[in-house]
């Protein structure tokens, strides 16, 4: 930094909001009364300033800060100020990046000549654009990968020496500016070259355009290089989209109740750890034939109640669409008619209006003044009552409408509930089956594994029996109570996975039909006080506009409250 630059800032330059002002004795640490005491030395000093103290200082309104040069040693409450959009703190001793959490607005972001030494705690700012960290003692760019909107990025004169850093920036797509310059890794050879080639979206390097013979002369020097990055990246994608793929059949299958039950996975899944049952198919290759037979059959039923809720899960979907579809339609109707009757009553309304102006207007030259006077009464008591009667008929057809409608919308539901219910029961009733089926095939691989176990032991000698299974099985009574206990586990694992799924899709529906419950009472209520409410302000029009500012206001007045 030059001598004069220096110079404007050694007396600790604050600027919030972009006004600035000088402040001696800064503290340390950033606190509340740190913040607050910013805020009133900026606030003007005239009546607005008055006004600005008196009406509450709100820092949760505040977009910009700027603490420099005042040795501030840490960042805290910060979080206090969630709608600051620009952050500089440059020029201090911060030595961690940290409670920046709530500052989800920030955009620009100023850490620049402190003593940082690891990029941390930033992936929350994901609306930032502009991040400046020059001028600290950072080893690695790392940890911003939700920074999708980063466009100027500036971590010169640091402390890295390797070249990933130009792979990890590659994900910025909207990066436009880097700088790097006074790092160790930008002194080497060919460097700039590398990153010119490797990052095709960086417009300006070192805050200067790159011009077009750079960038070919830097692409035809690192071509290789830049096949081999594509093909790798190309790579990575093709994996992230193949466990997308998986994800959201995963997902799929969990709004059908019927994840992990697709094949053998739900197999695989729950006897993953049993590794009794390991040794046991293993025993031989009778024990290995009545295990796959076992873990076929098996397999097959799951495959079943998976195609099965996959096939119910689209008849509840297509149910939900036409039942919203059908209440959305009655709705829609009695909203046309609603708007026919109301833009009827804005019509009455205003040839009522229309007559009692021309009535307020008629014979003003007549000496007859008190008999003018009365019957101009009579005639607005006249428009008064016929505007009350054609407001009266509006609400009673606006009510009318929407009880019907809500009556309707009921007995609607009342359907769809039964129609819902009976999908439900008959998809867990399937559900129970399936799972009966699982449990005999267990029963029956158990009956099966037993018999090899035992002939087993019949035709061979003690010292012929695997240590691992003599050890867990030993002799045919001891195998048997083993078996069962393991049956007993095998089962209660069934037993677990089949009530789980009956408890989701019961919740699920009890859900369901709660929330549209809801929603329709809390919409009806809602609509009965709007057309309430609109017939108060049309009588409350009608008032006040029939209150003439004349001498006929008072009479008016009276005549129409009576």
């Amino acid at each position: 930094m030059s001598k004069l630059n220096y110079e404007n800032y050694k007396k600790k330059n604050i600027n919030i909001k972009g006004t600035s002002s000088i402040i001696d004795n800064v503290p340390d640490v950033i606190n509340y009364n740190t913040l607050l005491n910013l805020i009133i030395e900026q606030a003007p000093k005239d009546e607005r300033g008055r006004l600005f103290r008196e009406d509450g200082i709100k820092l949760d309104q505040v977009t910009e800060i700027r603490i420099e040069f005042s040795k501030i040693l840490k960042i805290d409450h910060l979080w206090i100020m969630t709608n600051l959009t620009k952050l500089i703190l440059s020029h201090n001793i911060i030595d961690k990046i940290e409670n920046l959490d709530a500052l989800v607005n920030l955009q620009d972001l100023d850490l620049s000549f402190n003593r940082i030494k690891k990029m941390e705690n930033l992936n929350c700012l994901v609306k930032l654009q502009v991040l400046l960290i020059t001028g600290n003692e950072i080893y690695e760019i790392e940890n911003i990968d939700n920074l999708k909107d980063l466009k100027i990025f500036s971590i010169a004169d640091n402390k890295i020496d390797k070249w990933d850093h130009v792979l990890y920036l590659r994900k910025f797509k909207n990066l436009r500016t880097v700088n790097i310059t006074g790092n160790p890794c930008a002194l080497q050879d060919n460097y700039n070259n590398y990153l010119i080639a490797l990052l095709p979206q960086v417009i300006y390097f070192s805050y200067v355009l790159i011009s077009k013979e750079e960038r070919n002369d830097a692409i035809k020097k690192y071509r290789q290089a830049i096949i081999k990055v594509e093909e790798d990246e190309s790579k990575i994608k093709i994996k992230m989209d193949e466990q997308q793929k998986v994800n959201k059949k995963s997902q799929y299958d969990s709004l059908c109740f019927v994840d992990q039950l697709d094949g053998d996975e739900f197999f695989n899944t729950a006897f993953k750890d049993d590794q009794n049952g390991i040794i046991l198919k293993n025993l031989n290759n009778g024990s290995l034939e009545v295990y796959e037979e076992y873990k076929k059959k098996f397999t097959t039923v799951c495959q079943e109640l998976y195609k099965f809720g996959v096939d119910q899960h689209v008849v509840r979907a297509k149910e939900i669409s036409e039942f919203f579809l059908i209440v959305e339609k009655a709705r829609e109707n009695v909203r046309d008619k609603a708007r026919q009757i109301i833009e009827t009553i804005k019509t009455e309304r205003n040839e009522i209006f229309n007559k009692f102006n021309d009535l307020v207007k008629s014979d003003k030259e007549t000496n007859e003044q008190e008999i003018i006077i009365h019957v101009k009464i009579a005639k607005t008591q006249e428009l008064a009552n016929e505007f009350n009667e054609s407001l009266t008929n509006m609400w009673t057809k606006l009510m009318y409408n929407e009880v019907v409608l809500h009556e309707q919308i009921e007995d609607i539901f009342e359907i769809f509930k039964i129609n819902m219910t009976d999908l439900k029961d008959s998809f867990v009733e399937f559900v129970r089956e399936i799972f009966s089926q699982i449990r005999d095939i267990f029963l029956r691989y158990r009956e099966a594994i037993n018999i090899v176990i035992n002939n087993y032991l019949s035709s061979v000698g003690d010292l012929t029996i695997p240590a691992n299974f003599f050890e867990i099985y030993g002799d045919i009574d001891a195998s048997n109570n083993t078996l069962i206990a393991l049956h007993d586990i095998n089962i209660q694992i069934v037993d677990n996975r089949e009530d789980s799924i009956i408890e989701r899709i019961n919740l699920w529906l009890e859900e369901l039909l709660y929330e549209f419950s809801k929603q329709e009472r809390l919409r009806h209520r809602q609509r009965i006080l709007e057309i309430s409410h609109f017939l108060q302000f049309q009588r409350e029009r009608m008032y006040n506009h029939f209150c003439i500012n004349d001498a006929l206001a008072l009479d008016v007045a009276a005549a129409l409250e009576g």
